[in-house]
């Protein structure tokens, strides 16, 4: 079928007549040339040679046109179109050739109604029509120079076009026709609109209400709508419109959303409740019998009491009664203020009980009352509205009530804006959230927003500072005093451990503490975990000043958490408190990360992440079953709602947009496209296994870099989709209890490189069913994303030799993931979690370990689960003067002679075993011992290496050797010590 092109052929429209797609500039090119010889040729022939875009288009010809043809297919009379065409450039008109240009004319109103009919009975010639008016109605509506233009003149007559289509159909079908012109779409064409309307005023006939989405669709939704109407039963009507929504297209449940009759019959259902309510005495009870109605209503009847009148009333008339106190004269009145503080109760007791959407809907309908409060103490002699300490604090109860809701932050603002607090009460407010750990009261912040009040943001800063140097400060003293000396006993022998060694005497160390050890580790946390939540949202509110406001304190409200002890407190949070990182309002906390300059490698930002896919992408998945088409559909919708075009979080990751929405395809790509058959189908397990694989290597390879924490965040997420899946579809995936099992598992999900060899042979080998059932109805296994972070950072400062930051890190991380994973109840929960979170923020607990010196048995016994002899233990416990231990360093001198951590146990045992061997260790101790306090800054091992810049002392005395009082700078040096002291070589041992 030949194809239109607009005046300037510049774009080609589409067979709908309206949308169009821009010309390459090659075809505009030829376009123009074939209009321009058309227009020279009609000249020629003594027709025009200009366009009339009112009435004439221009087409294109492709093989097998005909003018007949065109005719036939554009419903326009076939000589007006010859004789449109009689050009000198084309003598015969039988002969037309494909890319030939050809001048239509438009389809006139009679010719479009007296077209053939459509199978609805519709005249084909219809769609024509609507283009034609769509076209003029856009040209008016855009035009060069509207004031060249009669605007009223061209309306009228593409209305009198309009009643001319309607006066050449039968006059039974007029109504419906009008309505179908009606129902199309003219947002860029006005005008159009306007004259359809006018056109119905002047036949008198009726427009029903459209959502201009088009005649099929809104017809359609017309059926549903009456179909739900013909129902006398409220109930039973709203039960026949959602399930006709249901089973409609998006399009037709657009048009639904949009109908006043479908608000009119969801408003309907809810007559009993709303009859009871206007029914009700005291307007308390009235809010109480609507809130519960309405919390109990669907989805739709809601929407449709949001913007009812009645329910509006409601609300209106408790606003008034509210507000009686406040209008009555006061003429005389010696505590003018005690008429509002009336007024606040009746609020206090309205909004008490009622949800906060409720509560802060009856705010909204108070605003225009206080506003006439206002004006009534003014005129009454006084500035405005009195109000004490008293009302001021119940003022402030009640809009904390509403303060998360869409509208609290406004209406607090608008209260402020009045003048209606006492700053008395708002400072007794204010300082009273600080020392009891409660949000900034919201007057507080709405009155900080106001210009003016410079000394009093000085206050609210000051109030969240205090909250953080107090509350927190003593907190995380506390936290850090009760994990000091399990802090220290893991950073001095976590590095000689292996993960089961380390397990074991973590778990020895709480057995010996009892039982209250660990309760109160947990009360601690939990303390922290709340403070942190709440620092966190005294920075959203601060945050929330206006920018100009906000600029001057800026560096104070990032240093709300540029501190340990803050920091800490805030990656408890949010590891324990699920709430802060779940959809929306993580989404906002990513955001305040990102404007504190918290984002990229920083340790909260890593927390923020695994704690942000935790909640939003593997909360979805973790009752994920692999024989569940619909639940794995659901779960990769989820992942992608997660994950696609997130800005926000891409930035705190450092990554682009379409970097994340890779991860988001990734990540929703390892579910099976189909589901699993019931039973063992190991082929089929090992395909999804080999897919996993590859989306770790995509991970790596194409959005994250290997060496970055969220690296392995986003891969450990990746295999927990896949075992939790597998899990429950009743695949042996992970079950064997076994610790060294276990362990080599941890290490496969956070290791790079992991291929499916290693994912089969762990399916294929971990057996025990009683495992599974625990995972499976525990959801334990989501919980592992707190090992992978700190797994993370671990792997990072193994890397970089820091035995101190990486036996704590590492050791706590896959302890804490095996802990998690198998049910251990010893330490996999408040312990685990809770050195793990130290290490990640960069409070490791060997930063204040002066006192005690933990020169005790206690560490003798937790050392010796490294597999040191009981008289290696012994000797190793002393510490240094700045209170370090030998032991990290002794590991990391066997490193560099290209020991394991075991083979350097073993040489350690090696040393008292000889003559006066004893002694020799020691005194070896007491070399390395200097060497932590006079050369490696806060004993960081990794500074330790081969050799020393400048001199190195190759001649060490025997005396000063076996004294103890060297500290060697190097290997180098120490290769050089052990000879003096009679002790062999690490290097026999590698």
């Amino acid at each position: 079928m030949s194809y239109r092109i607009d005046i300037e052929a510049l774009r080609r429209y589409s067979t709908d007549g309206v949308t169009s797609t821009a010309l390459t500039q090659a075809q505009q090119q030829r376009f123009e040339n074939a209009v321009e010889d058309a227009l020279e040729g009609r000249s020629s022939a003594g027709g025009s040679g200009e366009l009339d875009a009112g009435e004439e288009r221009i087409f294109v010809i492709e093989e097998g046109d005909s003018l007949a043809k065109l005719a036939d297919e554009l419903n326009v009379d076939f000589n007006e179109l010859v004789e449109l065409n009689q050009r000198e450039d084309m003598p015969n008109l039988d002969k037309i050739d494909s890319g030939d240009v050809v001048f239509v004319p438009q389809t006139s109103p009679e010719e479009a109604a007296a077209s053939p009919r459509n199978e609805q009975g519709v005249p084909e010639g219809e769609q024509d029509f609507v283009n034609s008016l769509y076209e003029q109605g856009n040209d008016l509506e855009y035009a060069d120079d509207p004031s060249t233009i009669d605007y009223d003149a061209e309306v009228g007559q593409l209305s009198t076009d309009v009643q001319s289509y309607l006066n050449a159909l039968p006059p039974s079908e007029r109504q419906d026709a009008l309505q179908r012109l009606y129902d199309n779409d003219w947002v860029d064409a006005g005008p159009a609109q306007m004259a359809i309307e006018q056109a119905a005023e002047d036949l008198n006939l009726e427009l029903g209400e459209t959502s201009h989405a088009g005649p099929e669709v809104e017809g359609q939704a017309r059926e549903i709508i009456d179909r739900a109407k013909g129902e006398s039963d409220p109930e039973e009507a709203l039960r026949v419109l959602e399930e006709g929504y249901d089973d409609a297209s998006p399009a037709v449940q657009s048009a639904i959303d949009r109908s006043s009759d479908a608000r009119e019959i969801a408003e309907n259902a809810a007559s009993d409740f709303m009859s009871e309510a206007q029914a009700a005495d005291d307007p308390g009870e009235a809010l109480r019998i609507y809130e519960e109605g309405y919390n109990n209503a669907s989805e739709r009847v809601q929407q449709a009491l949001d913007d009812s009148s009645d329910a509006q009333a409601l609300f209106d008339e408790a606003a008034e009664w509210a507000a009686e106190p406040m209008m009555e004269d006061l003429d005389g009145a010696d505590m003018p203020a005690a008429k509002t503080l009336q007024t606040m109760d009746r609020l206090d007791a309205l909004t008490n009980d009622l949800d906060p959407e409720t509560a802060a809907r009856l705010m909204d309908a108070m605003l225009p009352q206080l506003e006439q409060a206002q004006q009534h103490f003014r005129d009454e002699g006084y500035a405005g509205i009195e109000i004490g300490i008293d009302g001021t604090l119940t003022l402030n109860d009640i809009l904390d009530r509403i303060a998360d809701t869409e509208s609290g932050g406004d209406i607090a603002n608008q209260v402020a804006e009045m003048g209606l607090f006492d700053m008395n009460g708002v400072r007794s407010a204010l300082q009273q959230a600080a020392s009891e750990g409660n949000r900034l009261p919201s007057l507080a912040i709405a009155i900080a927003s106001l210009d003016g009040v410079g000394s009093f943001r000085e206050e609210v800063i000051s109030a969240a500072e205090q909250f953080r140097d107090q509350t927190i400060g003593d907190q995380s003293e506390a936290y850090y005093g009760h994990l000091e000396e399990l802090g220290y006993l893991i950073s001095s022998g976590g590095s000689a451990m292996t993960q089961e060694q380390l397990e074991a005497a973590i778990e020895d160390y709480i057995d010996s503490k009892g039982d209250g050890w660990s309760e109160d580790l947990e009360g601690l946390r939990e303390d922290l975990a709340d403070s942190g939540a709440t620092l966190l949202e005294h920075i959203q509110q601060l945050q929330s000043l206006p920018d100009e406001v906000r600029s001057e304190y800026q560096d104070r409200i990032d240093g709300l958490i540029d501190d340990p002890n803050a920091q800490l407190a805030v990656s408890t949070a949010l590891q324990e408190n699920p709430e802060l990182v779940r959809g929306e309002a993580g989404d906002k906390l990513v955001e305040t990360f990102n404007e504190l300059g918290i984002k990229g490698d920083d340790p909260l930002a890593v927390t923020l992440v695994g704690a942000y896919l935790n909640e939003n992408v593997l909360g979805s998945t973790q009752d994920l079953d692999f024989t569940d088409a619909d639940a794995m559909a659901d779960a990769r919708s989820a992942i992608e709602g997660a994950l696609s075009n997130k800005p926000e979080l891409a930035q705190l990751l450092g990554v682009s947009t379409s970097d994340l929405n890779e991860v988001a395809t990734l990540l929703s790509g390892v579910i099976p496209s189909e589901p699993l058959p019931d039973g063992d189908d190991f082929g089929r397990v090992n395909g999804i296994l080999r897919n996993l694989n590859n989306t770790l290597d995509k991970i790596d390879e194409k959005v994250l870099l290997r060496s970055t924490p969220f690296n392995t965040v986003f891969r450990t997420t990746a295999f927990t989709i896949v075992g939790s899946g597998l899990i429950n579809a009743g695949h042996n995936f992970i079950e064997n209890p076994d610790p060294r099992t276990a362990a080599e598992l941890g290490v496969a999900m956070s290791r790079v490189g992991v291929d499916s060899a290693q994912l089969v042979a762990a399916y294929r080998n971990i057996t025990d069913t009683g495992t599974v059932h625990n995972l499976k109805t525990a959801g334990k296994f989501v919980h592992i994303m707190g090992a992978a972070l700190a797994g993370a950072d671990a792997i990072m400062r193994f890397q970089e030799g820091d035995y101190w930051g990486a036996g704590l890190n590492a050791a706590a991380a896959t302890g804490v993931g095996i802990a998690v994973i198998w049910g251990s109840t010893s330490w996999g929960g408040p312990v685990g979690f809770g050195i793990a979170t130290a290490a990640s923020v960069g409070l490791l607990i060997k930063e204040s370990m002066e006192e005690p010196p933990y020169q005790t048995q206690t560490t003798a016994d937790f050392l010796a689960h490294a597999g040191l002899s009981e008289e290696a233990a012994d000797i190793l416990i002393k510490r240094s003067e700045d209170g370090y231990n030998a032991l990290p360093l002794l590991m990391r001198y066997g490193e560099l002679h290209g020991l394991t951590p075991e083979q350097t146990v073993d040489w350690i045992n090696s040393i008292p075993e000889g003559e006066n061997g004893d002694v020799m260790l020691g005194a070896l101790r007491d070399n390395l011992l200097n060497t932590l306090d006079d050369h490696l800054a806060d004993g960081n091992v990794n500074q330790f290496d081969e050799h020393a810049d400048g001199f190195e002392n190759f001649s060490p005395s025997l005396g000063e050797s076996r004294a103890g009082v060297l500290s060697p700078r190097s290997a180098f040096e120490l290769d050089h010590i052990l000879p003096q002291l009679d002790i062999e070589s690490p290097e026999a041992y590698a």
